[in-house]
């Protein structure tokens, strides 16, 4: 078992009381090329500080009535309150401005207002100036549609301070350097996102669930220009629900952590003792669905399950986990990756704990720790080692010699029907197993 890497916070005063509001927050993932990969910007936050103290995580702050300000909406390309509210963070933090001259020309270090920025900060900071008045008299733009939202997190509700957050990435601007405020950092760091959980892993920095899962999704980066394309946030999806006979049933849909804005199928197996499978959207509202469909059922969730630690599969069993005590249960070295606590398991065992049991299946490709899992009635649980599209392998935790050797593992248990990570039941397990393994290469 793996430690929690956070200590918790504090709760509110019992089961039944209301949670407290939560606050918008806006987060930037600031990132950089680097030797090895791009890097990203983690900060230190103060011992003295009364909320996260000695965690390190990416600027950000709250949204403030200011941001919504008609005046820096008119001076921003392709943005809202929320974004506005990355890039002042930013600026108040780390000392990077964010802007463009009216023409569209970028600020540079040549620029007379870069010598500036400093001072304008410390304004800023001590309330003598606002970004509206920076921006008109600067004749500056803020270009906020290059922000690209990755991640939208809520603080679990059963602590007294809580946060809607949503993270965005952007990259560090030509000729741009840090000028951090000594106030809100105690230190720095510019780390590729595997360099980053490897710490975590090793003890040597703190990080949140929303910090750590964040870092995950950019792991396998390796253009920060790609990102929109591959990593952007889909949000607004409808739910479904559909029973799938044998004691399962499969939720989706609220946000996308994955791929193609493909929605994990959260799974629910069981009617009484219920083993909670992928819960992968962290949303207060899934969640609140998941414990509602248990409810329906007359049953408790006393397990989670992961088929993977890909934040679209495992995000949600934080908040699960808060409201429900059920352990988390994931692949051999699973937990390395997260920064809350499970329980690891390996192929060959059981999960014992719910109406049905689970038969673990060691399924390594798509990432080292990635689990099956079989049922009584031969239905397996397959995640993404098997879905109704090509096997993913991508670098640097796809192994496509250990995915063919999976895809081997499954056929020889002869299933009945498979249910994916994503997508539709898989009826058909031969013809899909040959699919993916002629799709792996060579």
């Amino acid at each position: 078992m793996t430690d929690a890497a956070v200590p918790r916070p504090p709760r509110v005063a019992g089961p039944d009381s209301a949670p407290a509001p939560a606050r918008p927050a806006a987060t930037v993932v600031l990132l950089r090329p680097g030797t090895s990969g791009p890097e990203v910007l983690l900060t230190l936050r103060p011992d003295s500080m009364t909320f996260g103290a000695g965690l390190h995580v990416f600027p950000g702050g709250r949204v403030e009535a200011a941001d919504s300000d008609p005046r820096i909406l008119a001076r921003t390309d392709g943005g809202d309150a929320h974004r506005v509210a990355a890039i002042r963070e930013l600026f108040e933090e780390a000392g990077v401005l964010l802007a463009i001259r009216s023409a569209g020309a970028q600020l540079e270090a040549a620029d007379p207002l870069t010598a500036a920025l400093t001072a304008l900060r410390t304004a800023l900071a001590a309330g003598e100036l606002d970004l509206a008045t920076i921006l008109e008299r600067h004749d500056l733009r803020l270009p906020a549609g290059e922000l690209v939202e990755i991640a939208h997190w809520q603080t679990p509700r059963a602590y007294p301070r809580r946060f809607d957050a949503r993270f965005f990435t952007v990259a560090l601007p030509p000729g741009a350097t840090l000028d951090l405020d000594p106030r809100e950092v105690a230190g720095h760091a510019w780390l590729t996102p595997a360099a980053a959980l490897a710490r975590m892993a090793a003890g040597e920095i703190r990080l949140w669930p929303p910090t750590s899962t964040t870092l995950q999704r950019l792991e396998r980066t390796t253009d920060i220009g790609a990102i929109r394309g591959s990593l952007a946030l889909v949000g607004g999806l409808p739910f479904s629900r559909e029973e799938l006979g044998g004691g399962l049933l499969r939720l989706a849909g609220g946000q996308a952590f994955g791929p193609g804005g493909r929605p994990a199928n959260t799974l629910l197996v069981g009617r009484q003792r219920i083993v909670v499978v992928d819960p992968g959207d962290p949303a207060e509202a899934f969640i609140d669905r998941i414990e509602a469909e248990a409810a329906a059922l007359g049953g408790s969730i006393v397990a989670i399950a992961l088929t993977h630690v890909d934040p679209g599969h495992a995000s949600g069993s934080v908040e699960l986990q808060e409201r429900t005590g059920a352990p988390i249960y994931a692949g051999p070295g699973g937990g390395a990756s997260l920064s809350w606590a499970v329980t690891e398991i390996a192929g060959g065992a059981t999960i014992e704990l719910g109406d049905l049991p689970l038969a673990v299946i060691g399924t390594a490709g798509h990432r080292p720790d990635h689990l099956a899992f079989r049922l009584p009635d031969a239905t397996i649980l397959s995640g993404d080692a098997l879905t109704d599209r090509p096997t993913l392998v991508l670098p640097p935790l796809g192994d496509p010699v250990a995915a063919r050797r999976s895809l081997e593992r499954i056929a020889s248990l002869r299933a009945q029907r498979i249910v994916p990570g994503h997508g539709p039941v898989l009826d058909d397990p031969g013809a899909a197993i040959r699919a993916a393994t002629e799709s792996l290469p060579d």
